[in-house]
């Protein structure tokens, strides 16, 4: 029995944008932070980048796994419609080609800025292989995996198809305590392997620490459409979503600050509380934004179809227009918060545009 087509959720799309626009936010407040992790980067910018800072880590917390959570809603509807195969393909156009076009052109349009002068002795092609990463695109490539597995699963299973499940109701308060519990073993258990602050630069992604977190959002993404969690998602579920996640921002930088040798990983109890810290604030603020977006965002006027459908071409375009823009404002010296609040002011209209002339290209819309 298939499941028929879900229709659009106006709601999730906003969600959606607004996560788009802390993405371009959260890498537009790097460039002034003390973190060093961004193409272009102005440290020494005075106190106040202490603040910029604070964003990033209580960010990072949940928008990430929020964003894989929204990614699979319609995944399992979609192979229903179209079958693994054409899932996969679809996935491999719509990730793989805008992943492929930024590592090939728009990667080194970030690094550009950076290039060794005439005489140093670099070839442009190993230029190039130095600077190659993902960027912010990691969460493309890793979406792309996830679901490319999700398809396999699910073509494994083609023989026994199941009979959709909806209107079932939350899960019970002592499932919701176990899953988080679960959950929070599993990123303690991978931290002593994967202690925060690790990168992997080949493979690109920032926080390999919380790859058991959007694992995990992605799964519960698969299951909360078709199992009616979103509808039955209450005031009541996001007061308590968010007093979940208070507690575990509060509780997560309290072990950061008391603990800064400890909380990263290596199997202590302070890495522990701040897994479980993380855990509770990206299930709890993930809950809260499903339901006050339903209830207040509910609506997609024109203005907001725009945004929305050139969210995701604003999140493949970005990162370009960030390094050009703080190029721009360089010579201007103000504390750190006031240099990014000009830059984030300057740049979400300007990458809006941009998206709109890259989904003019033909074809792109197709992808974008």
């Amino acid at each position: 029995m298939s499941t028929p087509a879900a229709p659009r959720l106006a709601y999730v799309d906003n969600l959606r944008l607004w996560l788009t626009v802390l993405v371009v936010l959260h890498h537009a407040a790097v460039v002034y932070s003390p973190l060093p992790v961004w193409p272009y980067h102005e440290p020494d910018n005075g106190p106040t980048s202490s603040l910029l800072l604070l964003f990033l880590v209580l960010n990072q917390l949940w928008f990430m796994s929020a964003f894989f959570a929204i990614s699979g809603l319609f995944a399992p509807g979609s192979i229903d419609r179209k079958g693994p195969r054409a899932f996969a393909l679809d996935r491999l156009r719509r990730l793989g080609i805008p992943l492929l076009v930024f590592l090939v052109v728009l990667n080194p349009l970030m690094n550009l800025h950076d290039y060794p002068p005439a005489g140093a002795g670099t070839s442009p092609l190993r230029w190039w292989m130095d600077t190659a990463t993902p960027q912010y695109m990691w969460f493309v490539e890793t979406l792309l995996v996830m679901s490319l597995v999700h398809a396999g699963w699910r073509y494994l299973r083609r023989g026994r198809p199941a009979a959709p499940v909806v209107g079932q109701g939350l899960p019970r308060p002592s499932t919701v305590l176990g899953f988080a519990t679960g959950l929070t073993v599993a990123v303690w258990l991978w931290r002593i392997l994967v202690p925060t602050e690790t990168t992997w630069p080949v493979v690109g992604l920032p926080t390999p620490d919380h790859l058991p977190l959007y694992v995990a959002f992605f799964w519960l993404g698969t299951l909360a459409l078709r199992r009616g969690w979103l509808d039955a998602l209450t005031a009541r579920a996001a007061r308590r979503g968010g007093a979940a996640a208070l507690a575990g921002a509060t509780v997560y930088m309290a072990v950061v600050i008391t603990s800064p040798d400890t909380f990263a990983g290596g199997g202590s109890w302070q890495s522990l509380v701040a897994a479980a810290a993380t855990v509770a604030t990206a299930l709890g603020l993930t809950t809260a934004a499903l339901v006050l977006f339903r209830t207040w965002f509910a609506v997609q006027g024109p203005p907001l179809r725009f945004l929305a459908d050139n969210a995701y071409a604003v999140y493949f375009a970005h990162g370009p227009v960030l390094v050009l823009l703080a190029l721009v404002l360089a010579p201007i010296e103000a504390p750190a918060v006031a240099k990014f609040a000009l830059l984030a002011v300057t740049a979400l209209p300007v990458c809006w545009a941009v998206a709109r002339g890259v989904r003019a290209i033909p074809g792109a819309r197709r992808v974008f």
